[in-house]
């Protein structure tokens, strides 16, 4: 049984392709793909990847042992708490500053049974205003602005998030799916990750979307500084990633494709 993690990242439109898979968990359990979700990974000690013991893995590699009895020929476990929180990433106003030893124990928990990892990156601008404004709707405080100026900053980006899974995973395939071309897309990432063909109800959800308008502080040169960097990011994957990870763009066919073309990175949502 293939074993696919799915792990976000936050505001990359995974919850819209968590409830695109949920409403239609049936249909992929007849083709043989099971699904584990948030509320799954809750229950088997999976969302806390720092109090993990040893009676808690043995719990998991029986289920997964149980998935494949029943006839799952994959496994897609979706949960973007694998890389980490918003909340430690503004504190840090870093990106992900725990993701090494996190998916260490990923990889322990699951014992050398991933067969696949997913990633959604998304502009780093973007991605910042949209964390900023996510949490201020549920009441937490504004980012101050010298907080801005570290984050802006700051020379931890995607490739360091890829680069640190993929040290976790060795030789495991590492996909990295961009926001801008997968946003509202559910059907056209569910192929991706999986070669299946996908159901088609529920595509085009955007669940979760940031309020408009929101205040987020970035100031324009900080927004520029951030989007170059993400720039840098997509280059470097285009380019092979240094064999750690593969770029995957939507195509009319659903197939892998080429690096994003800027016209198209341009048209970022702000879900």
């Amino acid at each position: 049984m293939e074993v696919i993690l799915h792990c976000g990242a936050h505001r990359c439109a995974s919850t819209s392709f968590q409830n695109y898979l949920s409403r239609n968990v049936q249909v992929l359990a007849d083709q043989g793909l099971a699904y584990w979700g948030p509320e799954r990974t809750r229950s088997n000690g999976l969302n806390s990847l720092n109090k993990l013991t040893p009676e808690v893995c043995d719990g998991l590699r029986r289920e997964l042992d149980v998935c494949q009895q029943d006839g799952a020929t994959q496994l897609l476990v979706s949960q973007e708490n694998f890389v980490g929180s918003m909340k430690r990433n503004i504190a840090f106003a870093s990106l992900y500053p725990g993701m090494q030893e996190r998916g260490q124990l990923l990889a322990r928990a699951f014992d050398g049974r991933v067969t696949k990892i997913a990633l959604n990156i998304r502009a780093l601008d973007m991605y910042w205003s949209s964390v900023a404004a996510y949490k201020f709707k549920r009441g937490s405080a504004p980012i101050e602005p010298t907080k801005w100026t570290r984050i802006a900053q700051s020379k931890r980006s995607w490739r360091d998030v890829i680069t640190d899974i993929s040290h976790a995973f060795p030789g495991v395939p590492l996909l990295v799916l961009p926001f801008e071309e997968f946003a509202g897309h559910q059907q056209a990432q569910l192929q991706a990750l999986t070669g299946r063909t996908a159901p088609e109800f529920s595509d085009g959800l955007a669940l979760n979307a940031a309020p408009k308008p929101t205040p987020h502080g970035l100031t324009a040169e900080q927004a520029m500084q951030l989007w170059a960097d993400y720039a840098d990011d997509l280059e470097w994957l285009a380019s092979g990633a240094d064999g750690r990870a593969e770029l995957i763009c939507r195509t009319d066919s659903n197939a892998r494709g080429v690096a994003p073309a800027e016209t198209r990175i341009e048209q970022r949502k702000s879900t």
